[in-house]
This record gives C-alpha cells, structure tokens and sequence, in this order.
C-alpha cells in the first residue's frame, strides 16, 4: 500500500543530478537555470498519493472515468467526483477542465483529455503533438488560475492512446519549459511534477529533461544542499548522496488501489497499430462491471451515483467509446460491435 508523498520529498531535478538519477547531454537547448531545476520535479509513483495542490487526470472526452490513472484517480476521489463531472458536458480533446478532489490528499483536480496517436496524426500537420501540448498549457493556465502552486501531471495519451513515451516526453517537457519562461509564471509555481506511473515514461523523461533542463553547477557540485531542505545548523555537515539517495520514494510495484481496497483486477489488451482498435478482457467480469455503450447515439450510459468506477485497468468500456468518438473504430459496425469485443473469450 503506497504511502502519501508530502511536496518535500518529491525530489526535484537539481536532486537528482546530484545523484546521479539524471545525466547531462551534450545535446541541451536551453540554457542551465537553477530556479527551473528547483522548480522541476520527476517521480515513478502513484499520482493519487501526492501531496500537490492538483493533479492532472489523464482523462477521456466524457470525464466520466475509465481505465488506468483515470479511472484511480476517481476511485480515490470518491463518488462526488463523478457527480461533478457530469456536470461539465465532457471535455474536448487538447483542452482541460478542473474540478474538486474529494478524497484525494491534493486540492484539485485538472482533467485534461489527451489525443488518440495515430489517429491524430493521421490527420497531418502535426495535429497530434499540437493537442498533447494544449493539454500541458491548458493545464498549466487553469493551475495558475486558480492559485494552485504545485502541479502534478501524469503521462499523458502514453497509455491506451498509444503515444510514444519519448515523443510526449518531449512535447511536454518543452511546453512546460516555454509556459514557465512567460510573463512571470515561474513565480507563479512553486513546483511541476512529471508524475509516471510506468518505468518506460519514467525513462523516457529521464532521456529528455536534460535536454530543456541542463544542470547547472550547483546541480553537479556533491557539495550543493538539497532545494527545499531545512537550513543546516552551524558547523552540521551535508547529507551524504547515499543518505539523500535513501530518502527517495520507493517506485511503485503493484497497481494502484485505494487503501482497503483489493488489488485491481488484470485485463489483456491488444492494440492493433494500424487502426488503434482497443479490445478488453476481464476473466471475472459481470454486467455491474461495465458501462453500457448505447449504440444508438454512440454514448455511455450514466452510472448510478453509488455505482463504483472501475480502477486500475488497462482500459475499460468508455476507453473504447473515447477511441470510437476519435472515429478510430466505425460507429456504424454491427449492433454488437463493441459489446462481443469485450465479452469475446480471447
């Protein structure tokens, strides 16, 4: 059962390149700054137990929840959540929309929908990488809008969605560089967090911030106190890099679940890359499990308030509803189209 991380011990980049975690390229665009650095943070853990003023949900064009860190993060925040998302009339993809956070330990919660890869890009011109990075900004700007100084992202469109983890690294990072570079955003923030889940978009990130966010010599000096800490005590000497190496949150081993909870059941999913068809498998699935897709209109049905959202799933029905809206799979396909995928015995 994962514990809750306080702000101050999410380790910023300046930390890690002290400890070696991050290694500088010979590759960097920008120019080394330690107030970014100290701004900066990257974590492997479970998103719902930071303590951050707000995180942003890796949501789908309903809001209502769904799979993976979606649908965790409205099984911690508990049924309110899903009330109030219902009252938004869903979220187009490249935008974001904020909400309360319930029973989470953060303040808020930014529900930003990410786009579907190959079918963005499909279209041309970049599309894709241009809805990534409105997701960031858009975040980003509804944060500061609403005095939220610490915000936690997690990897967004790198799940179902099939987007590269080193290209949304990329997208993100740079935008996040280029929002804090205006006006005076820097000091509007006091702390952005690259929240993964999975080791591959913890690596991926790993392999980029050093290219926006170079260390700076404090960042390489073994002799540099960790941003953030407590004033040392005349003649007190600095942690050692093993003492601060130790004090790092331990990644994630298991799928997140609320505390109390059982572990969240396993599905299978295939993802056929040249049409990015979603297909669900869940050996104790029963009707209460899923949401029911009303072919008729080509929307999900609403749950009950009491009606648990399903968590810590590769995906989930409304998933494939969001994929469908993205006109990845044909609405017009058999009345049993969607339904056989999911009750097929793969």
């Amino acid at each position: 059962m994962a514990s809750l991380i306080p702000l101050a011990e999410i380790p910023t980049i300046s930390l890690l390149y002290r400890l070696k975690h991050l290694v500088p390229t010979s590759s960097a665009t920008s120019t080394p700054s330690q107030a970014f650095n100290d701004t900066i943070s990257l974590i492997r853990h479970d998103i719902t137990k930071l303590q951050v003023d707000c995180i942003v949900n890796a949501a789908n064009e309903s809001l209502l929840g769904g799979g993976g860190v979606d649908g965790a993060i409205h099984r911690a925040a508990g049924p309110e959540l899903l009330r109030e998302c219902r009252t938004l009339n869903g979220c187009a993809t490249g935008d974001a929309k904020i909400t309360g956070a319930y029973h989470l330990p953060c303040k808020k919660i930014i529900h930003a929908v990410g786009p579907v890869y190959q079918y963005e890009k499909s279209k041309g011109g970049n599309r894709h990488e241009v809805l990534l990075r409105n997701c960031y900004r858009r975040s980003l700007e509804l944060a500061v809008e609403n005095g939220m100084k610490s915000i936690a992202f997690s990897a967004l469109s790198t799940g179902v969605y099939g987007y590269p983890s080193e290209e949304a690294a990329l997208a993100a990072v740079d935008e996040v560089r280029s929002f804090l570079q205006e006006s005076n955003n820097l000091e509007k923030l006091d702390r952005v967090v690259f929240c993964s889940f999975l080791e591959k978009d913890e690596q991926a990130y790993e392999r980029v911030i050093p290219r926006f966010f170079p260390p700076t010599s404090q960042d390489l000096s073994s002799s540099s106190k960790q941003s953030g800490s407590q004033p040392q005590a005349q003649g007190e000497s600095s942690p050692s890099s093993e003492t601060l190496a130790a004090q790092l949150p331990d990644p994630p081993t298991v799928e997140p679940t609320l505390d109390g909870q059982p572990e969240a059941k396993k599905q299978k999913v295939n993802l056929d890359d040249s049409i990015h068809r979603v297909i669900v498998k869940d050996d104790e699935k029963s009707e209460d499990d899923w949401e029911e897709v009303d072919k008729a209109d080509g929307g999900p049905e609403e749950r009950l308030d009491d009606e648990p959202v399903e968590v810590g799933q590769a995906s989930s029905v409304v998933d494939v509803q969001s994929v469908q809206s993205s006109g990845i799979i044909d609405l017009n396909e058999s009345q049993h189209s969607v339904q056989s995928m999911l009750d097929k015995d793969w």
